[in-house]
């Protein structure tokens, strides 16, 4: 990156953090089989399926349990946890109703005491949803949200009434403000499915988010999970002469990536090599004012064509070898590329193009250049 970079490019992890958990690191895993290090417990067959069919991450969560059986409403059935939902298979069912959402808003409300029935409904208002099952309206933000999001059951573009109802249920409160878990007051309004959020702090395109009712109520997991990982110390790219130690690094109080000056980081919230997913390093492109003999661990980086190796040691000893595929620039705001790509790839982030000077120092460069590699063979 560029010598005094201040990675401002990265701001946007803050908003990333609160939707995905930053990055989670998918461990190794079978075809049909998506793992996770952050959690332990890995998602497959027909629950991977309608997970990464309807949203994944932002929707529904890391998995908490593995798939296990637990009586629902008085029947057994197998279910999976996650961060905001709980997912229940219904073999018998065809798909898409053969998973299905566990009514963690009506538990939710039950648990703690709370009847939503007792509650009197708001005034009618213009431009809202009435729903008269319940007595309830959905207006504003949370309407927008309800109608931009659903369960996918038609294979139609755009998401019906009933694909979103799918998804959250009926609104079984008003909007109203509550004190959340984090001790802070938020609007919110809750479903029988979820518990939707209104976080002014955020972009407006991402202010409403989805409850962690899953992690709230507390499910007990059939199974401890299993951490599997090879964190990589070393990268060696001989068509730029680089052999050197790889420095784990996550992120400070604020969510900005820590950079070190003189080493080549690993990114801990991204995959290990060999997990199937994204493996991401980054480094600076300049030397430092009060360090000149001391060189830029990536400045040669923008040297590298399609075709080139990369090789990277874990800490098993394991050696794991990549084929540079491109090379592209990237807008400060583009963050895609550091996140999980649903595949094996190798992504390299440095710095490129003019060069932002601030009394006399390079403070920032105007882009990134993001370098991907593909597992060889």
């Amino acid at each position: 990156m560029a010598r005094r970079a201040t990675w401002r490019w990265f701001a946007p992890l803050v908003l990333l953090a609160l939707l995905v958990a930053i990055v989670p690191r998918v461990v190794a895993a079978a075809p049909n089989e998506r793992c996770f290090d952050a959690t332990g417990y890995c998602v497959a067959g027909d629950i991977l399926r309608f997970w990464q069919q309807n949203g994944g991450l932002p929707v529904f969560g890391l998995p908490l349990t593995p798939l296990q059986s637990e009586v629902v409403e008085g029947r057994m059935v197998q279910v999976q946890w996650f961060e905001r939902h709980r997912l229940e298979l219904h073999e018998a069912q065809p798909w898409p109703y053969r998973v299905q959402l566990g009514r963690l808003g009506a538990d939710s409300l039950a648990r703690s005491g709370r009847d939503p029935g007792a509650e009197a409904p708001a005034p009618p208002q213009a431009a809202c949803r009435s729903f008269p099952e319940t007595g309830r309206q959905l207006c504003g933000e949370f309407l927008r949200a309800g109608r931009a999001s659903g369960v996918e059951l038609d294979g139609r573009r755009g998401t019906s009434e009933a694909e979103s109802l799918a998804l959250f249920g009926l609104p079984l409160t008003e909007a109203q403000p509550e004190m959340l878990a984090d001790g802070q007051v938020y609007l919110v309004q809750w479903f029988e499915r979820a518990r939707m959020e209104l976080h002014p702090e955020l972009p407006a395109q991402h202010r409403v988010l989805l409850g962690l009712l899953g992690a709230e109520l507390g499910p007990r997991a059939a199974a401890p999970p299993v951490r599997r990982f090879d964190p990589p110390t070393r990268i060696a790219i001989p068509a730029i002469a680089m052999d050197r130690p790889l420095i784990p690094t996550g992120l400070d109080a604020q969510h900005v990536p820590i950079v070190p000056k003189h080493d080549v980081a690993w990114y801990e919230h991204s995959a290990t090599p060999g997990q199937g997913e994204n493996v991401v390093l980054w480094g600076h492109v300049l030397r430092f004012t009060e360090a000149p003999h001391i060189p830029a661990p990536f400045a040669r980086v923008k040297e590298l064509r399609p075709g080139a190796r990369i090789t990277i040691t874990g800490r098993s000893g394991a050696t794991y070898r990549y084929v540079v595929e491109r090379q592209v620039w990237a807008r400060p705001d583009e963050v895609a590329y550091i996140l999980p790509q649903g595949r094996e790839v190798l992504t390299l982030v440095s710095c490129i193009g003019d060069r932002v000077i601030q009394n006399g120092e390079v403070v920032e460069m105007t882009h990134r250049l993001i370098t991907t590699a593909a597992p060889e063979g």
